[in-house]
């Protein structure tokens, strides 16, 4: 995901509440039967959950937001558990089902019928040009707006969508399109996702658009889903998609996907990674090429936020640190070194100027809102520290441990430590002390840096203010004659001195040259 700036401050500030994991249950299977119409907001749900109870001690609970005192939210008018009437209390935003000898059996199958109008999650409303729209936009616990759920990331699963709406519109959804079957003036679509994803990529789109093949690879069908009235603009960004897709696919690993759907949508960031059917921001899409970032940025999410998810919100720099970097590996293996190296100055001064304001980790266990997780530490730092690791150990290591951490973790969930270890065992190296320092400490290396020049000689004073970091610091020395000299400094402590006498006069000396460290000068 990319956040739209803008919308995303306005969201913080509405302080979407954190919502913690229900370990006691295990979701398998999500079957959404989806009734939406036009004369008002009230959505109708027919639902069937198939779900483990992992801890006969803790009741059985899911999520569902409760009407609310404006008369949204969702009502259920129908609950059984495995063919069996079962009490339920559903009272702030939760739903505890008791059963009766819970103890015969593990796994259950929850048929519950609800409706009502979602408070968000599902957003209906209006796109630029004043057509109804339908979007699921879930990041990060907001599924549980329009269906029953374990709305949180640890808990993955299939899921289908049977959507009902009236004829004019098309439908999107994760999975595979199963079937269209029209009756009278609606439509009813069928998708099926058997790849496990969690509940905040799981949506549905639902409005007038035009659908597009973009390309296909490795029998990977690439479609683009755009408004009528924007269909050339927005297909033009959107026909990059299926080199991007074979970009990833060969430098990380094949694409765990059934399709790929790029959609315009009024997703209210700049974009949405939702499994195998990414939202776009429908002012995104203008046809000048400027979207080319954040649609590899969404495709990147594929591979790491949806197949490979992180266990718990504080590690989200797995998700959005990685989708990041790697769209800066695109960049550099489409647009060269010096736009790679342009855009990773642009994320360093975004890092320093968030640091200024804000100084935590970037694993961050302080957070009051999840969305106030949405900042340059869980993504351009957390590219970063990709940056950095991939100088320390080499680009042919970097890109093994990459790929040997998706395929262990692939359709699962992992922690930052699970990362560690993948690339330790890859590299054959002790790293502790690199992701102690650059995950789990605040801030970054800031020098002072004094370079006194004598004719041939150079004396170099490196000191660092407030936290003592440790890295290679390198430098290249620019004489009136000869090769560029490259060097590089080990630093470790507060205060560094080397003396470096040249065969020639020194003209000029350039520091990071090659901008390969996350740093600040100071005076």
């Amino acid at each position: 995901m990319k956040p739209h700036f803008l919308l995303a401050l306005v969201f913080i500030l509405s302080f979407v509440q954190l919502n913690a994991q229900i370990p006691q249950i295990d979701v398998k299977h999500y079957k959404i039967e989806l009734s939406v119409n036009d004369a008002d907001d009230t959505i109708k749900v027919l639902e069937n959950i198939s779900f483990a109870h992992i801890n006969f001690e803790k009741p059985i609970v899911f999520n569902l937001k409760s009407l609310n005192k404006k008369g949204k939210g969702m009502h259920i008018s129908a609950l059984s558990v495995s063919g069996h009437n079962s009490n339920f209390t559903h009272k702030n935003d939760s739903l505890y089902i008791y059963i009766k000898d819970r103890d015969a059996i593990d796994n259950y199958e929850l048929s519950i019928a609800f409706q009502g109008i979602p408070q968000d999650g599902l957003v209906i409303g209006k796109n630029k040009f004043g057509a109804r729209t339908f979007f699921g936009d879930n990041w990060p616990n907001r599924a549980q707006n329009w269906f029953v759920c374990n709305d949180h990331l640890s808990d993955k699963s299939s899921v289908e969508f049977i959507v009902t709406a009236p004829q004019k519109y098309t439908v999107v959804a994760n999975g595979a399109l199963l079937s269209v079957q029209k009756k009278k003036k609606r439509k009813t679509f069928h998708f099926s996702s058997t790849v496990p994803i969690p509940t905040k990529v799981m949506i549905v789109g639902i409005a007038k658009l035009s659908q597009t093949l973009s390309g296909t690879f490795q029998g990977t069908s690439v479609k683009s889903f755009t408004y009528p009235e924007s269909q050339s603009e927005a297909n033009s960004d959107l026909s990059l998609a299926p080199n991007i897709l074979e970009f990833f696919s060969e430098y990380i690993a094949p694409y765990a996907f059934e399709k790929l759907d790029n959609v315009q949508s009024t997703t209210r960031f700049g974009g949405m990674e939702n499994a195998g059917c990414i939202f776009y921001d429908e002012n995104a899409l203008d046809g000048t090429g400027s979207a080319e970032h954040l649609i590899a940025h969404e495709i990147a999410h594929q591979w790491f936020g949806n197949s490979v998810t992180e266990k718990d919100w504080s590690q989200l720099w797995l998700s959005e640190g990685f989708a990041t970097y790697l769209t800066n590996i695109y960049i550099e293996q489409t647009k060269g070194e010096l736009a790679f190296q342009e855009q990773l100055k642009k994320d360093r001064n975004k890092i320093i100027s968030f640091e200024k304001r804000y100084q935590h980790p970037v694993v961050d266990q302080s957070y009051r809102s999840l969305m106030d997780l949405l900042n340059p530490n869980s993504y351009q730092k957390g590219g970063w520290v990709l940056h950095m690791l991939r100088g320390e150990i080499g680009d042919d290591l970097f890109r093994e441990a990459l790929s040997a951490y998706y395929q262990k973790y692939r359709l699962s969930n992992a922690d930052s430590k699970d990362f560690q270890n993948v690339v330790e065992q890859i590299s054959g190296t002790d790293l502790d002390w690199f992701f102690k320092q650059w995950l789990y400490t605040a801030g970054h290396p800031k020098l002072d840096i004094h370079a006194n020049i004598e004719s041939r000689k150079l004396s170099l004073q490196v000191n660092q203010k407030e936290n003592i970091f440790r890295f290679p610091f390198k430098i290249e020395i620019h004489c009136t004659e000869g090769p560029t000299i490259k060097r590089t400094l080990n630093i470790t402590q507060i205060s560094t001195l080397k003396d470096i006498i040249t065969r020639y006069p020194i003209k000029f000396v350039v520091f990071d040259p090659e901008i390969e460290l996350l740093f600040e000068r100071v005076k």
